[in-house]
């Protein structure tokens, strides 16, 4: 019977060989069907891998350009007639942060084997790298982008921390990075960790966890580089 594989794709660029094994590769190399967030980085991957990956010969549906996305019945049918497919999102795992999860919960509906493969997941290697707590964590994604809903909810974050002891995940968009930062170091308690996990797996990564108030006296310095925030005691 055909399985959906959950690919992951490597999280910066240049990193293929650093954070996918053999056996991904393996996999990838015999699809010839992908569900995926743009079609262009997705070959832009396969070529990466493989330089000979038959693209001509290779279906990809699309996520961001089927309305309603009835894409999924097209890509199910696919499955269906025996064909395994493979799910992508731009960077990172498909489905956690990122698209796919929908699609992923059609193939459980329609008793479809789904397959996740190993790789990298920035939220995963963000909050192991903070040294805060593993057992109890909450990812909140991307927090409103205007007050007051956008303060409400950073203390919100601060109580739950304080009250629970759980790490509280959340991601911005790079070029408001530094925003959030200030955001933060102004609704958050200045006892309270702050971890900073920047550009993960890339050439530029830093990951650094201090106090909100040693935060505030020694700002971290952004580009357009995506991080992870991770809030904790």
């Amino acid at each position: 019977m055909a399985k959906l594989y959950i690919i992951p794709i490597p999280i910066s660029e240049n990193t293929i060989e650093q954070v996918l094994p053999a056996y991904n590769h393996g996999i990838v190399k015999e699809l010839r069907h992908f569900v995926v967030e743009r079609v262009k980085t997705a070959r832009q991957f396969l070529r990466k891998m493989d330089r000979e990956f038959p693209i001509d010969a290779s279906e990809f549906y699309e996520l961001n350009k089927h309305d309603g996305y009835t894409f999924q019945k097209e890509a199910i049918e696919a499955l269906k007639k025996g064909n395994d497919v493979g799910l992508m999102s731009e960077a990172g795992y498909p489905g956690v942060a990122d698209p796919g999860s929908e699609f992923v919960a059609m193939a459980h509906r329609n008793n479809i084997e789904v397959v996740p493969l190993t790789g990298p997941s920035s939220l995963l290697l963000a909050l192991a790298a903070s040294g805060m707590n593993g057992q109890g964590f909450t990812f909140n994604g991307y927090l409103p982008k205007k007050d007051p809903e956008r303060a409400s909810k950073i203390k919100q974050i601060n109580q739950t921390v304080i009250k629970t002891g759980f790490a509280q995940l959340f991601i911005e968009t790079p070029y408001r990075n530094e925003v959030m930062l200030k955001d933060i170091i102004a609704y958050c308690h200045d006892e309270l960790l702050l971890t900073i996990a920047y550009d993960v797996t890339g050439e530029k990564q830093k990951i650094k966890t201090k106090t909100i108030r040693d935060w505030s006296k020694s700002p971290f310095k952004f580009d357009k580089t995506p991080c992870v925030f991770v809030v904790g005691k």
